[in-house]
């Protein structure tokens, strides 16, 4: 069974002083947003990342924000609401491999503390694939696997390099990896072939 994050305590994602060891705009300049692209924003909890590529993207762009707890989609839908953000899209995920989502749509998908949660055998990163249309980015930002003050303890992360040897056994490219914050590592691949793109994302 792998650890996942409790929604109860979705504040700690919001938190303003989350910004100190993990800032969305320096995140999220590695997917160089902007113009009518879709991001899929995978595990978006209550939207700490999605509102800020909302605001990158701007009206043209959308954000899928995709999580499998409908209060964190609720929060999330409420805070861009809030915030007069209209292009976030909340999407359920009633399972860790089978989004709503049309195959080919998305040009970038983030993944933020989501990869420990993830069962290597669930086909969660098949159907991140299967979303990106070809060549699009995703980039996965986890906690590294020494003890840091905040965090899910050691033995529940997963080292850079098991990520990149799975991703790669998916089919991904390693791009590089990215300077996110002291208790992070980001990891940046891209999706070769693909399918078409859909008009309307979810369906």
């Amino acid at each position: 069974m792998t650890h996942r994050f409790n929604p109860q305590h979705m504040d700690r994602l919001i938190n303003p002083e989350r910004r100190k060891v993990l800032d969305p705009a320096k995140v999220l300049a590695y997917l160089n947003l902007g113009g009518s692209q879709v991001l899929a924003d995978v595990g978006s909890g209550p939207g700490f990342f999605a509102l800020e590529a909302a605001r990158l993207l701007g009206p043209g762009g959308k954000v899928l924000a995709i999580d499998v707890a409908q209060e964190m989609l609720d929060a999330c839908q409420r805070r861009a609401a809030e915030a007069g953000i209209k292009n976030v899209e909340t999407v359920l995920a009633e399972a860790e491999d089978e989004f709503p989502i049309h195959s080919g749509t998305c040009d970038a998908a983030l993944m933020v503390n989501v990869y420990h949660e993830v069962d290597p055998a669930s086909g969660t990163i098949n159907e991140v694939r299967r979303m990106l249309k070809p060549g699009g980015l995703l980039l996965i930002v986890d906690w590294i696997t020494q003890e840091t003050p905040m965090g899910p303890p050691p033995s529940e992360r997963v080292d850079p390099q098991d990520v990149t040897e799975e991703l790669t056994a998916a089919g991904f490219v390693l791009q590089g990896t990215c300077e996110v914050g002291p208790y992070n590592y980001g990891l940046k691949f891209y999706a070769p072939g693909g399918i078409t793109d859909m008009e309307n994302p979810v369906r």
